[in-house]
């Protein structure tokens, strides 16, 4: 389960933010199941914290919403792929703030905090001239007030705690100045180190829109496990969309590409792009079964190609393998531009199932521009997080929890949310210039 995650100098994010999914203490709403079996927090075991089952980012187109999470992305990619392919750095200066001369003389920073099982992991790392500046790796046992580290390092010198951090010896000597010893380790089967990277291979994972990757991986898992079919298929009939059933064929493919080489590509030339993380290596063929009728008789079924059926019907068959994958086995499940081609009551559906006891320890971080979500008997204070750029074009991050309305008096419970934010509350709104002199200008009128 995810913690918090911090950056500094990466995009639009010039000084150091923080996101977290730890409660606030002063928000004690929707903390037990209510009468509908919902309930939006986890408990930690062994300890008195709390975490958030889903937050919220909002913002103005361009504000840095999408950029959190391709941070969170890029330090995946990191951790995954940096031993073995050190194009990742190749274009490193790139993705530093570029509107600042001295943040290019700066390096790019950092770090986010986990659960894995019965242990808190502490684990960052800053680049800077495309090697690794310094690294470091801590860890505390759920039951323990005390976190120990596992390994410090700065720029070639790696001090290792062997107490913690077994294995790892003489593997400083075979760490490249471009890849993270961590990632390193877990080529050499230090088993913390591997502990990590398959949290972060399996149970991280990232889409952005509706592509190809994120239809396979939910086609591979309607195949493969009855249970997630089986849950697919009724929520499909539950909303109406005129869906009978779902066949799917799968065939070999003849060269898998590269996702890192992908993942670098899509973020540099368009950093608001998210190639999807979770990828098959299977040639499939979706078929949808509708029911045909002789005038107003059933008469029999058809499958037609998936491919005909509408952009929202698409999107919400991709989303539903990662969706019920993620409730279902626990891990963190991040979405670029949630409720895109989704009807809103659709997507406060799904947050609910989200928010259910059908939770399994699962996370759900999602931007979004629907505001029919900010309510409170949907979410709390704590789970609406803002993206704002200032005029600088840096942007920051606040929680509407830690929000002060004329810089004095904190927000409501009971608050409108929704309506409060369009108002320009909370910040975080687009500002127009002056739209009606645009029309008048470029309007026949004006020639």
């Amino acid at each position: 389960m995810l913690i918090d995650f911090t950056l500094r100098n990466f995009l639009s994010f010039k000084e150091e933010v923080s996101f977290s999914m730890l409660t606030a203490k002063s928000v004690k709403e929707h903390e037990q199941y209510d009468s509908n079996g919902l309930c939006n927090v986890i408990n930690v075991p062994n300890t008195d914290s709390k975490l958030l089952k889903v937050a919220t980012i909002y913002g103005a187109n361009g504000s840095g919403k999408s950029n959190l999470l391709s941070a969170m992305s890029f330090f995946k990619h990191m951790v995954l792929d940096s031993f073995k392919n050190d194009s990742i750095l190749h274009k490193m200066a790139e993705l530093s703030y570029q509107f600042s001369v001295e943040s290019q003389e700066e390096p790019n920073s950092f770090e986010m905090m986990f659960i894995i099982e019965d242990k808190r992991y502490r684990y960052g790392f800053e680049i800077f001239n495309k090697s690794i500046e310094s690294e470091w790796l801590f860890i505390k046992p759920l039951k323990s007030s005390r976190e120990s580290y596992c390994f410090k390092r700065e720029k070639k010198n790696i001090l290792v705690n062997s107490k913690t951090y077994k294995g790892a010896g003489g593997i400083s000597s075979k760490t490249r100045h471009n890849a993270l010893f961590l990632s390193t380790c877990a080529q050499f089967n230090v088993e913390i180190s591997m502990t990590i990277k398959e949290w972060f291979r399996k149970r991280f994972n990232i889409l952005s829109g509706i592509d190809d990757d994120t239809i396979h991986y939910t086609a591979s898992q309607y195949i493969r496990n009855t249970d997630i079919r089986n849950r697919i298929i009724e929520f499909i009939k539950i909303i109406d969309l005129g869906i009978n059933n779902i066949e799917i064929k799968e065939s070999e493919i003849d060269k898998v590409p590269d996702p890192v080489n992908q993942f670098v590509d899509a973020i540099t030339k368009s950093p608001n792009v998210i190639k999807s993380e979770i990828t098959d290596i299977k040639k499939i063929e979706i078929l949808s079964e509708h029911k045909r009728y002789n005038h107003d008789k059933l008469k029999d079924t058809i499958l037609t190609p998936f491919d005909i059926e509408s952009l929202g019907t698409k999107k919400i068959f991709a989303l539903l393998g990662p969706w019920f994958d993620t409730i279902l086995n626990g891990g963190t499940l991040l979405i670029d531009e949630f409720g895109a081609s989704l009807h809103t009551k659709l997507s406060i559906e799904l947050i609910k199932i989200f928010q259910s006891s059908l939770n399994h320890e699962a996370q759900l971080i999602i931007t979004t521009h629907d505001t029919n979500l900010l309510r409170g008997e949907l979410l709390r204070r704590d789970q609406i997080w803002f993206a704002e750029k200032n005029a600088l074009g840096v942007s920051d991050l606040y929680s509407l929890v830690e929000y002060k309305i004329n810089q004095a008096n904190s927000v409501r419970n009971d608050a409108t949310y929704n309506k409060d934010y369009l108002l320009g509350k909370y910040g975080a709104i687009p500002y127009f210039g002056n739209i009606a002199q645009f029309l008048t200008d470029f309007s026949d009128n004006g020639k």
